[in-house]
């Protein structure tokens, strides 16, 4: 039987140093001397643990705060396009719902009021690569209430939706790449139309539920206001008026009642180690332990560099190592890594040659955004698991 066991170099010693050194006891140390006060990580090959971790508070208010645990929740942010994103699209594929190539007109009656020449040529595919034209970012929680009731949030998502399909194009679809949080709105709004079902319930039926995740999960303000009071704390948040603490962090899924496909999904470092391994499994060609989620072909398809994309670094929901200085870190071959970060602190990476999945998931926004310290960590950490050669 084919085995992948510890690179030669691995030194769970070396992880721990990095990640002890960017943790935090004190709140006022955040951002000055260290980077986060909550910290999950979990890093493995097709047949081995090589390492796990779980440091720090899960809440620096409390006099006694809890510690964290291997259990204990932690909003991945962006995580999620590729954790629901990519997959439910990918299932979609699978199944002949829609194609890559299929315009989003066919799909979606929202895109096809829109009377620009430019925008009826743009596909599915380049909605999940950032380059449909869509611009990057609006703030609508400026413009809705946030932590919404159920009907306001359903209201606000309407509004939003409609909005985000007849904005004006930054440039031709296919010609231009835009990190665009604003797509992956339209996406979940797509994907539910396509599979003809609510997005949380798809995730938990299609991907949550099958790779047995038992701690991952969005947090709805309709069905599971108080499922996540044990996450660790993000952000001390002015405009809410409170510290957030098992409600989304991203504002505009707030907003619109904490489900999309751009933020939403709370869950642990072992629970994304395992749905890393399920999918490196399905790249290898090895059988999963659990049926495949999706057909090598489409997810081959999906992580090809040089067929997925032709601008930009996103590959059908997923991120490439790009710049100078990588967040996957110098070790990780660039020509075979895919992955993702999240806002909050998190990140995801699958290196496909050398077969090992590494995930870091920290609170970097407590009590605050205004902390950089997590790009010097992602890469330490990284660097930590696969030094450069």
């Amino acid at each position: 039987m084919h085995t992948t066991s510890a690179p030669p170099s691995f030194s769970g010693t070396s992880v721990d140093e990095v990640l002890r050194s960017h943790l935090a006891d004190k709140r006022r140390d955040i951002g000055e001397t260290a980077t986060a006060s909550a910290i999950q990580a979990a890093v493995g090959t097709l047949d081995d643990d090589l390492y796990r971790r779980a440091l720090g508070a899960v809440d620096l208010e409390s006099p006694q705060a809890a510690p964290v645990t291997h259990k204990t929740p932690f909003d991945i942010a962006s995580i999620t396009k590729a954790l629901v994103g990519s997959v439910l699209a990918m299932q979609a594929i699978d199944e002949g719902r829609v194609d890559w190539d299929t315009p989003l007109a066919d799909i979606s009656k929202l895109w096809r009021r829109r009377s620009d020449p430019p925008s009826k040529s743009a596909t599915f595919l380049q909605l999940l690569n950032h380059t449909s034209g869509l611009p990057a970012w609006r703030e609508f929680y400026l413009e809705f209430p946030l932590d919404p009731d159920a009907e306001q949030a359903d209201a606000t998502r309407t509004e939003i939706l409609e909005t985000i399909a007849a904005m004006p194009l930054e440039g031709a679809p296919g010609s231009t790449h835009s990190y665009s949080d604003l797509g992956y709105l339209l996406l979940a709004h797509l994907l539910e139309e396509l599979f003809e079902a609510p997005l949380r319930s798809l995730a938990r039926r299609r991907i949550f539920e099958p790779l047995g995740l038992r701690h991952t999960d969005y947090v709805h303000c309709r069905e599971s206001p108080n499922q996540f009071r044990n996450a660790v704390v993000t952000e001390d948040c002015a405009r809410r008026g409170r510290i957030v603490r098992g409600t989304v962090h991203d504002e505009n899924t707030n907003i619109i009642g904490g489900v999309s496909t751009h933020a939403g999904v709370f869950s642990t470092a072992d629970d994304l180690l395992q749905f890393g391994r399920h999918l490196l499994a399905i790249d290898s060609g090895r059988v999963p332990t659990v049926e495949p989620l999706v057909s090598r072909d489409t997810l081959q398809f999906a992580w090809s560099k040089d067929r997925a994309s032709t601008v930009g670094h996103h590959v059908a929901g997923w991120d490439t190592p790009s710049g100078d200085r990588s967040s996957a870190g110098s070790g990780f071959d660039r020509e075979h890594t895919v992955g993702h970060l999240g806002f909050t602190g998190t990140s995801i990476w699958i290196e496909r040659k050398r077969k090992v999945v590494s995930v870091l998931l920290t609170n970097r926004v407590y009590p605050t955004r205004e902390n950089e310290g997590i790009k010097d960590l992602r890469i330490a950490f990284q660097d930590a698991i696969l030094p450069p050669q």
